[in-house]
Order: structure tokens, then sequence, then C-alpha cells
């Protein structure tokens, strides 16, 4: 069995990044502004690492990372509703986490 520790901790932070900046989201940004220099290279790299998790982790994890690569993406890029962040990443950071955890037994 594969071994989740290398790619999912990598995930992990990027995923974190990725949460900070969904958290200082402004009410109103522009390409090129200072938060989106700063949300682009984070959601990069977090689609990167979501790519390494596809790769070289147990097929279980797959579904549960693209779920909250997707969540996170759309939290950053997209306005939101009024609901939290943390509301709406709650779920699939939750599962996503969970099978990882499991991977590692």
């Amino acid at each position: 069995m594969r071994s989740a520790s290398g790619p999912y901790w990598n995930s992990s932070g990027f995923a974190l990044e990725a949460e900070g900046v969904a958290h200082a989201r402004p009410p109103q940004w522009e390409v090129g502004d200072e938060w989106y220099r700063t949300a682009r290279p984070a959601m990069d790299g977090l689609r990167i690492a979501e790519n390494g998790v596809q790769l070289l982790c147990a097929p279980d994890l797959h579904a549960p990372a693209t779920a909250y690569t997707r969540a996170l993406n759309q939290v950053v890029w997209q306005e939101g509703d009024g609901t939290s962040v943390a509301e709406l990443l709650e779920p699939f950071k939750a599962e996503f986490l969970a099978v990882a955890r499991r991977s590692l037994d």
C-alpha cells in the first residue's frame, strides 16, 4: 500500500495556505492586486499538491482530496453567499483528514 504521509502533508500545507487566502479575501478584488498576487500561487500550489495525492496516495484518498480542493477553489475565487469560509470547508476538510488518517494506519 502506498503511503500518504509525504503528499498528504504537502497537500495540507497548501490547503492551509489556501484557507488563509480565502479568509483574507476582500469583498472586491482584481487580477493583479495584492490579494490576487498571494492567492494565485497558493491555489496553483494546491492544485499541484492535489495532483501529487492522485499520483502517490492510496486511491481512497483521491475523491476527498479533489472535493476539498474544489471547495477551497470555490471559496477563494467565487463570491460567497454569507456562509463563513469555515462552514463551507469543514465537511470537505473533515472527510479529507479522516481518510488521510486512515490511510496512514
